[in-house]
Order: structure tokens, then sequence, then C-alpha cells
């Protein structure tokens, strides 16, 4: 298996794809920050001196970010924007992994010399997991530096304790944990489609229907327990159960910048639980896939217009994730 995860590691370090996704991400993390700065000093007229004010958010929203742009709060902000944007890179990541895999008929060579599907769908993920896990290593360091600096210019750069340092462990551990079911689902599109456009079409659209379920968000304060419980059985509001700790985690109110609230979500047992089911049903859906049979590339013709169908939705998801 070290063995494999080395050969998986090589491949995706060495793909410019991999290093391109990472360098958007950093580049809309500075952007997210330097918007979020840009609503502060101009609240507070730090770039009159205090004499021209402009208010466009309300003093509790201003307030709340003002903990993101210092630490610790910058770490609580990092990850719960690796759980955004940066949730659906990986799965774009995810799909070029295992799609080129078809593309270039490398998966048949290698189930011929070693045939345990299994292992080869366990190396794969590790694998996944741990480029992810680099990538959010970098980002939180330059966020941290984002940090220093803007902190710096609004006058407060925050402080940092142990225990917060020991928070980021499991923070970090809990963002891969939220990554993973959307990402063993794209490898089961991919797979099934055979090509990284599926993948990533399969992928944008699972996250624009499982996004949709946040409109059910109302369905708790109806006080009827058999429609909470089917509400809970989605897989939207047990991630965001989820989420809305990286920032609670260093004392922020995520619902004053993010509209998150626990009102209305699963306990984190609960929903640790639901994706941990989720994430198991799309392995096992993923490994029956795997076979020497279904190793050639995929019908293109079927897969462009799906995959160009998806961008658009991809386009306008990032989008409102933006604002």
């Amino acid at each position: 298996m070290i063995h494999l995860v080395q050969a998986e590691w090589l491949k995706l370090t060495r793909r410019p794809m991999t290093w391109i996704l990472l360098g958007l991400f950093l580049v809309l993390l500075a952007f997210n920050s330097l918007g979020w700065f840009l609503f502060v000093a101009l609240h507070d007229g730090t770039f009159t001196g205090g004499t021209t004010r402009i208010q466009i958010l309300d003093d509790v929203q201003v307030n709340q970010l003002r903990l993101q742009l210092r630490f610790p709060g910058v770490f609580g902000d990092v990850l719960g924007y690796v759980n955004s944007i940066g949730g659906v890179l990986a799965m774009v990541l995810a799909a070029a992994a295992v799609g080129s895999e078809y593309g270039w008929g490398t998966l048949r060579l290698h189930l011929a010399r070693h045939p345990r599907r299994g292992r080869y769908l366990i190396g794969k993920i590790i694998t996944l997991l741990l480029v992810i896990l680099a990538g959010m290593v970098i980002a939180l360091l330059i966020g941290s530096l984002l940090g220093l600096l803007l902190g710096s210019i609004l006058g407060n750069v925050g402080s940092i304790t142990p225990g917060d340092l020991l928070l980021l462990l499991p923070g970090i551990l809990r963002a891969l944990y939220v990554i993973l079911p959307y990402i063993l689902f794209t490898i089961a599109i991919t797979i099934i489609g055979r090509s990284v456009l599926a993948g990533v079409a399969g992928g944008v659209l699972f996250l624009v229907l499982d996004g949709g379920a946040g409109a059910l968000a109302f369905v708790p304060n109806l006080g009827i327990p058999l429609l909470t419980f089917i509400y809970y059985l989605f897989l939207q509001p047990n991630i965001n159960a989820l989420i809305i700790l990286h920032r609670s985690s260093y004392g922020m109110d995520a619902s004053a910048i993010t509209g998150l609230s626990t009102e209305g979500l699963p306990p984190p047992w609960q929903a640790a639980l639901m994706i941990a089911l989720y994430s198991g049903i799309f392995f096992c859906l993923c490994l029956p896939l795997i076979h020497p049979a279904r190793c050639g590339r995929g019908r293109v013709g079927y897969a462009c217009p799906f995959a160009q169908y998806a961008i658009l939705i991809s386009a306008r998801y990032i989008q409102s994730i933006a604002h």
C-alpha cells in the first residue's frame, strides 16, 4: 500500500493540474481575505484616518470580520474556505486523478499486475487526501501571512495560544472528513463515465442538488419529528453541522457572516455518523465499477454536452459562494 501511495503521489504532484488548482485556490483565498478587509477598512475609515466611513455591513458582521482577519480567527476562516471553494476544486482534482487513468490506459495495466481493486481505490483516496492535506497546510500558512499583514493595517493582529494551535489538528481532520463523501461520489461518477469530464459534471451536479437541501432548513422549525428526521438524512445539513465548528471553535459566530447556525442542524456526533454512512455508500458504489472490462476511454460524445452543462452550473455555484 505504501508503494502504491508513493506512486500515486508522484503522479499527482507532477501533473500541472494539481498545481493549477492549488494556485487558483490560494488566489481565491487571498481575494476572499482582501474582500473582508475592505469591508472592515471602509467601515472604520482606515484609508482616510477615520474622517470618512462607509458602512456596508452592520456592526455585528464587521466585528465578526475583524475576528476572521486576526489570530486565531484566521485559522477558522481558512478551514471554512477549504470546505467551500476548496471542496469544489478537490472534486475536480479527484475527477482528474481517476479519469486520466482511463484516458491514458494506465488503469488496465495496473489491474493486470495488481488485480485487487479495493487496494487500488483505497490507495487513490489516501493519496488524494494527502495532497489536499498538503494544500491545506499551505493555505493556512498563506492565510496566516495575510492575517499578519491585514491585521497590522487594521491595528490588531490578535494572538495565538497553545490551545489555539491544538485546535488546528481536529480542525484539519474535520475539513478532510467533510470533503471525503464529495470526493468518493466524484470518483464513482468518473468511473461510470470513464472520463474526467463526466466526473467533473457529475460532481458539480451533485453539489448543486445537495446544496439545494439548504432550502429546506426551515423544516426542523416546523416541530414535526418525522420531517426533521427525514431532513437530517440529507447530506447537506450534516455537512453544515461540522463546517460551523471551524469558526465557533475560535470564538466566532458563523451565522453573522455565512448564515449558518446550530439551530436546525443535527448534533455533531450524528453528522459525523451520517457522513460516514454516505462515504461508505459511495465507496461501495465505486468498488464493483472498477473492472478490467471497463478500462477503456469513455464515450466523449455523451460526456461533453453533460460537462458543458455542468460547467455552466459550476460557474453559477462558485459565484453564489463568492457572494
